[in-house]
């Protein structure tokens, strides 16, 4: 088993695609030259852009999982809006409520009196 040199030209040009610096170039070239075959190598092409595609594909499938996570947020944040809207309303509707009910055992209280003077002065 010798050195292959298209293996190694193989092997570069997929460490210039994969790190595009010359650590990766050296490492493609040397594991393609004493261990791949054109095969092989051209199989690694194929295999790095199907990870290209997969790892694009990842990405826009993580920007949707975000901006769905916003929405969700969005949605929570009017939501809890609403529901300390809804409270104040009835904590005010409460509070006229029982004002209203101190005014009617005011009148009825002043009625009451009214008559006991009315009842005084007739007698």
């Amino acid at each position: 088993m010798g050195f292959n040199l298209l293996g190694a030209v193989a092997g570069a040009a997929q460490g210039a695609v994969m790190g595009g610096n010359p650590l990766t170039i050296g490492a493609g070239a040397l594991t393609g030259g004493f261990g791949g075959t054109g095969a092989n190598n051209v199989g690694g092409f194929a295999n790095s852009g199907q990870d290209l595609l997969n790892g694009g594909y990842l990405a826009a499938t993580q920007g949707l999982e975000a901006q769905q996570l916003m929405f969700q947020l969005q949605l929570q944040a009017q939501s809890q809006q609403f529901d300390e809207m809804t409270s104040e309303r009835s904590e005010l509707l409460r509070q006229q409520n029982t004002l209203r009910d101190v005014a009617m055992q005011q009148r009825k209280a002043d009625n009451e009196i009214t008559k006991v003077v009315i009842y005084l002065r007739a007698s």
